[in-house]
């Protein structure tokens, strides 16, 4: 409901910063939630001029510390939960990835518990928690079609963890597991919603250069279109503007508690030997200068049912095409002149 207060974590990130543009849209107040005083400024200066009085900004050093959020969710009326350890450099993978996912959930959650007023809470998890990281390497998935309900892959913080892949995937699956335990130990009085999110492309409006632009999930699709990568593909995709909708729809009573997936393709799948035909359509001039001229896709099918999203959220996801123009047209308006 307009004027509503939504506490908003992750605000620095590219999902995070689009979310609460579109919450600030749809009329909400937002308080935003950093890490270091500093970003503050420079947040402020990314948002448009007319959401900046919407805006309230909180400093937790550690989201995951005990008590992190104490005297944070005063008046708050609902949480979209964005945050997660990502992209970190030299990274332990226990300190870094998967203990934080378990320790900001319980931080948050143990929190927002004493509060009567939060109607609503919407946490940002990743399909990344369904798959099999081992598959995706090898090329083959086992499963034919992946739905929301369907059992993730559960990982322990005392894992072995060899790679980056496997420990965002396994944070991402002990965040969702612990905050599905916690809220089934503790039935709050708030309703939550999971999100879950395939590979996301478009444009991240904190980016000032092309190198900013080109990471994340960003940096798949970019990777592909500019010829830089031979990595395999997920046939999955959904766009940023989607992603950012979906945390506000779900902010609605009428829908349903639970997880959703979201993806533009649903059945069909994503056609990764479009996408180079997309960007000679909507760019022409900027093949070969910018742009790859043929780029052989290697692609790992994977099909998900988009249906439940679809329709309790009443979203009309936007198109391949439509993220792939979108993507490429923001990566050229960062290319030096």
């Amino acid at each position: 409901m307009a004027g509503e207060l939504v506490l908003i974590t992750g605000i620095s990130s590219f999902v995070g910063f689009a979310v609460t543009l579109s919450t600030l849209e749809s009329g909400y107040r937002v308080r935003a939630v950093v890490r270091r005083e500093p970003q503050i400024e420079e947040l402020k200066k990314a948002l448009p001029s007319q959401f900046r009085a919407q805006v309230e900004f909180v400093v937790i050093p550690n989201l995951g510390a005990a008590g992190a959020f104490e005297n944070k969710l005063e008046s708050v009326d609902h949480i979209l939960h964005v945050a997660a350890p990502a992209n970190l450099q030299n990274a332990n993978f226990k300190r870094d990835y998967l203990e934080p996912a378990r320790d900001i959930t319980l931080s948050l959650l143990s929190t927002a518990v004493k509060y009567p007023s939060i109607k609503r809470l919407v946490v940002t998890s990743s399909l990344s928690a369904y798959v099999a990281v081992s598959e995706v390497l090898s090329g083959k998935v086992s499963r034919d079609v992946y739905r929301s309900d369907d059992e993730i892959y559960h990982y322990s913080v005392d894992d072995e963890i060899a790679f980056d892949l496997l420990a965002y995937a396994a944070g991402k699956s002990i965040a969702l597991d612990t905050a599905e335990g916690f809220l089934k130990a503790n039935s709050p009085s708030f309703e939550t919603v999971f999100l879950v999110p395939s590979f996301t492309f478009g444009p991240n409006k904190l980016s000032k250069t092309v190198d900013d632009f080109n990471q994340g999930s960003n940096a798949i699709l970019l990777g592909h279109i500019l010829g830089k990568s031979k990595d395999p593909l997920l046939t999955l995709s959904v766009h940023i503007d989607d992603v950012a909708k979906a945390h506000v729809l779900a902010l609605q009573q009428s829908v349903p508690p639970g997880r959703y997936i979201l993806d533009s393709e649903g059945p069909a799948a994503t056609n990764w030997s479009d996408a180079l035909p997309f960007v000679k359509k909507y760019y022409p001039d900027a093949v070969p200068s910018v742009f790859a001229e043929d780029a052989e896709p290697v692609s790992v099918k994977m099909v998900l049912d988009n249906s439940k999203a679809g329709k309790a959220l009443g979203i009309e996801f936007k198109s391949f095409e439509e993220q792939v123009k979108d993507t490429a047209g923001f990566y050229l308006s960062l290319v030096p002149k």
